[in-house]
């Protein structure tokens, strides 16, 4: 694409040389030679302040907010001109999408429905977690077109944001993870957060599949799945130590990591794969093969004691799963969780955290070592039932502390801003 096309469908201004470009990226340190640099505004860095970089390393041209050094497009808003740039692209693709939604496990979800997908269709899909308003536009613009289902992931904190990314993937069709307490912060209540997930309805005309536990459900046509109730209903759950099992119209499917919550990820991918008329034989020997994101329900042996690095981010739904999961796998060991905080619950955080602690004392923690403002709400409640508590000032802190102790398995979880992966880090570099 030429520079002048961009701008008149950005309705920008071209200065410079019309040059072609072959790709975009919005990180200096990852630019192709030919590349565009998209220049975005974050709330630690400016990447207005990094064009130089960019063209040293072969970027050929800019989007900007402001005029830099070489050949760019000037618009007022560079993630707002990602938005209608994708738009622009997803009215011009003759396929399907799919976008998945949730407070928990999308982008688990998200990764097996393409990783089963793929061996039927031509797709492309969100990598990683992008599912916010530049991964999102991103994925669509490097998308070629020629494929025929684009897979998506969409996510929010504050109100209005589905709706954005919406009108800018216009999803055919919808699946909905387990809904609940999430951003709280930014949407007021629980249900707040729910309302805002089915804003993404406006825009679907196809297949909308729901988890059975949501707390409210939309109007309209639906269909929904579950272990306990729905339209489509998993049998015979079973979780051990190399992973989790069920049934599903007559087909067992394995999933290789264990945990309940990547047996409800795959059940959503089996009840989309039978509406959209997929051999479920098929698709469960592709399941089998699903090979995850790190920071999932990932173990790594450390010295004596099994770390499960699960640090990715946390919610109270994901905490309550994982600690389900452990607790049916190992039942009789001396288990330690490194508890980092749930953020953005805002005036539900209290609760919420001290929820968490109360479930800690239902699913035989040992110990749980608390690293935040409300960890100390989950300490509290951990303490009244008998489990060994300890605040922790930092990382080194909590590995320190359980590095003193005795553990067969060590838990570490919190949301992607107390960067709990730290811990394990030090974990694992002294304890190899």
């Amino acid at each position: 694409m030429r520079l002048s096309e961009l701008a008149k469908i950005l309705k920008g201004c071209l200065r410079g040389y019309d040059v072609e470009f072959a790709g975009i990226s919005t990180d200096s340190r990852d630019i192709d030679i030919g590349d565009l640099f998209v220049a975005i505004k974050g709330l630690r860095f400016d990447g207005h302040n990094f064009i130089e970089d960019a063209l040293n390393k072969g970027a050929v041209a800019s989007l900007v907010e402001k005029p830099v050094k070489g050949n760019y497009v000037l618009v007022d808003d560079t993630i707002k001109a990602l938005l209608r740039w994708a738009r622009y692209k997803r009215e011009r693709f003759k396929g399907e999408v799919i976008g998945v939604l949730g407070a928990v496990g999308k982008t688990t979800t998200k990764g097996m429905l393409a990783h089963t997908l793929k061996e039927f269709y031509k797709i492309t899909h969100s990598p990683k977690s992008f599912n916010n308003f530049v991964g999102l536009s991103i994925t669509i613009i490097k998308a070629s077109g020629d494929e025929d289902l684009w897979v998506l992931e969409l996510g929010t904190n504050s109100p209005g944001e589905i709706k954005k990314l919406a009108k800018s993937s216009i999803p055919n069709h919808v699946i909905f993870t387990r809904l609940g307490p999430e951003h709280i912060e930014g949407f007021g209540s629980t249900l707040n957060a729910v309302r805002e997930e089915y804003s993404v309805l406006e825009y679907v005309d196809g297949l909308v599949l729901i988890h059975s536990e949501a707390p409210i459900f939309p109007e309209g046509r639906f269909y929904t799945y579950g272990f306990s109730e729905g339209d489509f209903v998993g049998k015979n759950l079973n979780i051990s130590e190399d992973g989790v099992r069920f049934n599903f119209e007559g087909v067992e499917f394995f999933i290789p990591y264990p945990h309940f919550g990547f047996a409800e990820n795959a059940l959503a991918v089996a009840s989309f794969s039978k509406l959209f008329g997929l051999p479920l034989k098929e698709v469960s020997d592709i399941l089998r093969e699903y090979r995850g994101e790190p920071m999932r329900m990932e173990r790594l042996k450390c010295g004596d004691f099994l770390v499960i690095n699960d640090a990715y981010n946390s919610n109270p739904l994901s905490v309550d799963m994982l600690l389900k999961s452990v607790y049916h796998i190992y039942p009789d060991k001396k288990i330690i969780f490194a508890f980092g905080d749930m953020l953005e619950l805002g005036h539900e955080s209290e609760y919420w955290h001290r929820w968490v602690g109360k479930k800690m004392c239902l699913y035989g923690i040992s110990a749980v070592a608390g690293y935040g403002d409300f960890s100390g709400f989950v300490l509290d409640e951990a303490k009244n039932c008998g489990i060994k508590t300890f605040y922790a000032k930092s990382h080194k802190d909590i590995a320190e502390y359980i590095l003193s102790g005795d553990w067969d398995i060590v838990i570490v979880k919190g949301s992607r801003g107390m960067e709990m992966e730290r811990v394990v880090e030090i974990l694992c570099s002294r304890n190899t």
